[in-house]
């Protein structure tokens, strides 16, 4: 009697694993999916934060324009006029990183004008550094040069932007 209780017990105990193993298992399917909801919930709630409330109108700040067909963001931020780099402020300069601290935004200038891109630090009078990739004295030009960098640096994080780069004024 004692051996088959044994049995029992045992059969029951491996049933036992056998369903908590089974019914917790993780896929590769799982994560993909979980990835793309968090993914779109995050391109979703960017896109939102640069929607208008209705009703409400505001002058500064980042907003997307239409150019040529093709929407852009541009800010309205005041830059300070560095002797550094005061000569190379254009009308519509095009930032792919904006940070709190200079260094920062040295640091991330510095790799662009390593390639090859006529790139910059430079301060709002908000007290934010924004790295500069290029400046334009027309929009157009600055959604031409927006389209290839895109093209040509696909994945770059745009750090502290809406995933894009951005167009300050001068």
């Amino acid at each position: 009697m004692m051996i088959k209780s044994r049995k029992i017990i045992f059969s029951i105990g491996v049933a036992a694993v056998i369903v908590m193993l089974s019914g917790c298992k993780t896929t590769e399917k799982n994560y993909r999916q979980a990835y793309d909801a968090a993914k779109a919930k995050r391109e979703l709630a960017n896109a939102e934060a640069m929607v208008p409330a209705s009703g409400l109108m505001s002058d500064d700040g980042t907003s997307l324009k239409m150019v040529n067909g093709d929407s852009l963001f541009v800010s309205k931020d005041r830059l300070r006029r560095e002797p550094a780099y005061a000569d190379r402020l254009k009308t519509y300069n095009v930032a792919v990183g904006v940070y709190k601290m200079n260094t920062n935004a040295k640091a991330q200038a510095e790799a662009l004008a390593q390639q090859g891109y006529d790139a910059f630090a430079v301060e709002t009078t908000g007290d934010r550094w924004y790295a500069i990739a290029g400046g334009f004295d027309a929009l157009e030009d600055a959604q031409t040069f927006i389209k290839e960098f895109k093209k040509k640096h696909p994945g770059y994080p745009y750090i502290g932007l809406p995933g894009s780069p951005v167009v300050v004024g001068k």
